[in-house]
């Protein structure tokens, strides 16, 4: 005997769901969807077009098409350059220029800043750079650069400047001198004479005898050797106060009192830390015979925290090396605390360590940190108390054992081995962190007890396979961005089988989005325009606010104050007005730039383009429905749907006038987990979205009012099946805000 039931379905909030199986789809969730925006009231609405923003300006970039082709584009935030407070610049970066506009502009592309000039940096090509910003001064880094490069900006003229930062460091290898820490040689080899020197034997020692003031020289004259590397000076300084050389250096005395055979102290010399040999020859007087030892990889990540700038991110590949050189692909190094530009690149403790005075670390002082598990730093990045290593085997907690960050006491841990290959997926969400690995979309969150990072997956149950199936070369070029305003994290990426990393590889075409109130997924599709080449190269990140600058009058009182012409007095003020949305798109058109957003109420995308725009279809698969049983064929007489109303006036077209803002829901039956029509379950097309109450209006510029709210109709549905899906897409040109459905259901046999 037949059974009847009904089904409703009121919300969406569960999005795109690919880990479950056709006999346990969770109910209000997707199977496959695009351009579908996921409301936290349970409805879906199509997303508007991308298009350029109100006021927009392209700027042309004077470069080739296929410069453009190859080139690397991103953006970046620079907030209050110089303290000016009224402006925010957004960095645009295309190959080896840099523009700025003032993004706190109610038209960012239309304000740029510089004198709408842009800037070259020498050395940049295809690589990819970070920015960080401290004491209001933005500093860049990427593998093409040498050094460091900062920027200043001059809060008068409007105009910026750059300039170079160099990492120094103390030399704590010192170089291979092929000798045992206790060997006292009978010759003196360049590389011994150096290590002596930077191991506190300079010239300044004061030596007992007048003949021989040089202490090493001093040192051969006695013994016949030369002091070995666990030799300290201080060692051999006569301790009798009644001798009239007391406190000088003595041979003699240093061989009795010298009994170790550990390695003394390196670091007397200041060098770069990247141009080790060159910078030894030029802090010594070892002028020659020392290897070049110079560090070929560069900084790629830099981040500020704790009043002091953190790089790393070094693939390290040394030229002319010897057993002492470093390895800096696990290192990070970290500033002193800085309090001028000067601080910058101090990299080292203060104090000179060979020095028998004054020698100690303090807390304010810089220094490096060396992880040896790491294999390379891809990102660093500063949480509110600690700093962040994403590298290619894992991720890192770097942390102050009594909270913040001071030099003489930190330590490391190890929070995931699922590292990154993508510094751009990382997205700070207000102290916690997202970023995509190869096993998935994870999350990082500080435990409340122990304030320490860990890490949960945000794709295992619900889009891994989606993930999965991304090519690896698109995670590796991914953006991510997140919309504070909306409190979502969004990642842009290209999937299409022609992406290159050398062709176009900032042009993507796909969008996916995850809410954090649902802990929902949706994606987008952008369309493309059919002979040009326009497309989204990053995020825009919007301040929520604008600034816009007006003279004011001069008031006594509530009196209009005046000069002695009778002239009003005024003043400049900064009136910030408060923006509806959070971020926009780097759009490259052509050879040019602009700045993009969704934004086009007609759904097409790039209608300013051509002033026709691309339709793109919004289409959505809703789960499986079984009703609860997995062995009947169900048939479903009718469905309803329930739709929210969009149109709300009128205009001409011809003699006719036509509803305006109008909407439109085409629907499909999808009979036993298909997917395809070829097994011939997929219902007939019919639209679900019909204004069934008239309205007839006077004029053109009546609103249009039926009284109604929610377009709600009936429809057959034919067909039948063991299980249900419904296919739901858009019409060019319409919209769509769907509220739910519902339908009567019949149970048949088993058979």
């Amino acid at each position: 005997m037949a059974q009847k039931a009904e089904a409703a379905y009121r919300s969406f909030v569960k999005g795109l769901i690919t880990e479950a199986n056709q006999l346990t789809f969770p109910d209000n969730a997707s199977i496959d969807e695009a351009n579908f925006v996921l409301n936290r009231d349970g409805s879906r609405s199509r997303r508007l077009g991308v298009d350029y923003e109100n006021g927009y300006a392209l700027t042309s970039t004077g470069l080739t098409v296929a410069d453009i082709q190859e080139s690397k584009q991103s953006f970046h935030r620079w907030d209050s350059p110089a303290g000016d407070t009224a402006v925010s610049l957004g960095i645009v970066r295309i190959k080896d220029r840099l523009w700025f506009m003032n993004i706190l502009a109610a038209a960012p592309s239309a304000n740029l800043k510089n004198g709408g000039a842009y800037i070259t940096i020498a050395g940049l090509q295809n690589n990819d750079i970070e920015v960080t910003v401290v004491n209001n001064k933005c500093v860049i880094v990427g593998k093409d650069l040498e050094r460091p490069v900062l920027l200043s900006y001059d809060k008068t003229t409007g105009l910026i400047s750059q300039g170079t930062i160099t990492l120094e460091i103390r030399d704590i290898y010192g170089v291979d001198d092929g000798l045992f820490k206790d060997t006292r040689p009978v010759s003196l080899s360049p590389e011994h004479k150096y290590n002596l020197r930077n191991q506190g034997w300079n010239k300044n020692i004061v030596t007992a005898n007048t003949t021989y003031p040089e202490a090493l020289d001093y040192t051969f004259f006695r013994l016949g050797q030369y002091p070995s590397n666990s030799d300290s000076w201080t060692l051999g300084k006569i301790s009798n106060a009644a001798s009239a050389n007391y406190e000088k250096y003595e041979p003699n005395t240093l061989v009795k009192n010298s009994l170790s055979n550990y390695q003394i102290p390196k670091g007397s010399f200041i060098i770069d830390a990247f141009e080790r040999g060159a910078g030894r020859m030029d802090k010594s007087d070892v002028t020659s015979g020392l290897k070049l030892d110079r560090e070929e990889g560069n900084i790629s990540t830099v981040t500020s925290y704790a009043q002091r700038l953190f790089y790393s991110g070094i693939d390290s590949n040394v030229t002319e090396p010897d057993n002492r050189s470093p390895n800096y692909s696990g290192y990070i190094f970290f500033s002193k605390v800085i309090n001028s530009d000067d601080d910058f690149g101090i990299c080292h403790q203060e104090a000179d360590p060979t020095d028998p005075g004054i020698s100690d670390l303090i807390a304010t002082d810089g220094g490096s940190i060396q992880i040896p598990d790491i294999t390379r730093v891809v990102k660093i990045i500063a949480s509110q108390a600690s700093i962040l290593v994403f590298a290619e085997n894992g991720v890192w907690e770097v942390y102050g054992d009594t909270g913040g960050f001071i030099a003489t006491s930190f330590q490391a841990s190890k929070i995931s081995t699922n590292g990154i290959t993508n510094g751009d997926s990382v997205v700070n969400v207000n102290g916690n962190f997202i970023y995509w690995s190869k096993a998935g979309i994870y999350l990082l969150k500080p435990d409340q007890a122990s304030g320490r990072f860990s890490a949960e997956s945000l794709s295992l149950t619900t889009i891994q396979q989606l993930y999965l199936e991304i090519p690896e070369l698109a995670k590796n070029f991914c953006k991510g961005f997140y919309d504070e305003k909306e409190n979502r994290v969004r990642y842009l990426f290209n999937d299409t089988a022609s992406y290159s990393s050398v062709n176009y590889p900032n042009n993507y075409n796909k969008e996916l989005v995850y809410d954090l109130t649902l802990k929902a997924w949706y994606k987008n599709e952008i369309a493309s325009v059919s002979g040009s080449v326009v497309y989204n190269a990053d995020y825009v990140e919007i301040p929520g606010y604008t600034v816009i600058s007006r003279e004011a009058a001069v008031l006594a009182g509530t009196d209009t104050v005046t000069d002695t012409s009778g002239t009003s007095l005024v003043v400049p003020e900064e009136l910030a007005t408060n923006r509806t949305e959070q971020f926009s798109f780097l759009t490259i058109d052509g050879t040019s730039f602009t700045i993009s957003k969704y934004k086009n109420s007609s759904f097409l995308d790039w209608k300013t383009k051509d002033g026709t725009g691309t339709d793109y279809s919004s289409f959505l698969y809703t789960g499986y429905e079984l009703f609860g049983d997995i062995m009947r064929t169900k048939q479903i007489p009718y469905v309803f749907f329930f739709l929210e109303q969009t149109e709300d006036g009128f205009e001409a077209s011809g003699s006719d006038l036509v509803l305006k803002n109008q909407s439109s829901c085409k629907v499909q039956a999808q009979w036993g987990w298909s997917n395809s029509a070829a097994n011939g379950k997929w219902g007939p097309e019919f639209q679900a979205y019909r204004i069934l109450r008239n309205f007839t209006p006077a004029s053109a510029s009546d609103p249009f009012d039926n009284g109604e709210t929610v377009v709600s109709t009936k429809n057959k549905l034919r067909g039948s099946g063991k299980c249900l899906s419904l296919y739901i897409k858009s019409e060019a040109g319409k919209d769509m805000k769907l509220l739910g459905w519902g339908h009567p259901v019949t149970m048949l046999s088993t058979a």
